[in-house]
């Protein structure tokens, strides 16, 4: 047994998580997922959602015991972020970056964020010209169009956009830099459940077993911390082994 193999990696991933090695356990056990998939190894898929839902909870915890900032937002279409500075600044905890119309500034944040190995996150999000202010486009997956930035009514804004994301004013955003706490922590997880929560839904309703486990890895990619996801994964994956084993005995 290697550890590239689909044993090897479950093995070296629950040695990471027990070493508090989150990161590099979420790394190993998201490799080993992707290989159970593609194998249909049910079996094996429905064991490893749980220490994988394990190092992605510990790993969010620990982005909420950094800086929480909410207000990264782009004031203009000459305002442009910058991934290295921002993660100089924030080099832990949990964040809301948002472009002038774009999102490429919080990509490019995750990228750099996950290249170095830093317990920082951030919401996919962009900035829009309403009236005299602001408004905050979330958007819940990298793979959305958006419009171009122009001044408009926050409700014209709405219609424009792809399905599920979350529009808020600048107005009700936190302001500045905050130490993370027990508060700050619920409120950066009612925004991530108020994104994946439509995903969810739909993951809930979908009867066909192998779609249902597509629409749930869906809506980890949406918020790659939702346990009930990582918990319904786990049992799908178990009612697809149980249908795979042959019936004991017989006519």
């Amino acid at each position: 047994m290697t550890e590239t193999s689909l044993d090897g990696l479950c093995e070296l991933g629950q040695r990471e998580l027990m070493e508090m090695r989150y990161l590099e356990a979420e790394a190993t056990l998201a490799r080993a997922e992707r290989i159970a998939v593609l194998d249909q190894d049910w079996d094996r898929l429905a064991r490893l959602y749980m220490p994988l839902q394990e190092a992605r909870r510990q790993r969010r915890q620990r982005c909420g015991e950094g800086v929480v900032c909410l207000d990264l937002l782009a004031e203009g279409p000459g305002d442009h972020f910058e991934a290295r500075h921002v993660l100089e600044h924030y080099s832990h905890g949990q964040l809301l970056v948002a472009g002038w119309g774009t999102i490429q500034p919080a990509l490019r944040v995750r990228e750099m964020a996950a290249a170095h190995g830093l317990y920082v996150e951030t919401f996919l999000a962009a900035t829009y010209p309403v009236g005299g202010s602001r408004a905050v486009v979330i958007v819940p997956t990298a793979g959305v169009a958006l419009p171009t930035p122009e001044s408009q009514s926050i409700d014209h804004l709405i219609t424009r956009l792809p399905p599920h994301c979350i529009v808020l004013a600048e107005s009700e955003l936190p302001r500045g830099s905050r130490r993370g706490t027990y508060e700050t922590y619920g409120e950066v997880m009612a925004m991530w459940e108020r994104l994946h929560l439509p995903f969810l839904t739909a993951a809930d309703s979908t009867p066909d077993l192998r779609q249902r486990i597509d629409a749930y890895r869906q809506t980890i990619r949406v918020d790659y911390a939702c346990e009930l996801a990582h918990q319904r994964l786990s049992d799908t994956a178990h009612q697809l082994a149980r249908a795979q084993v042959p019936a004991v005995g017989g006519g």
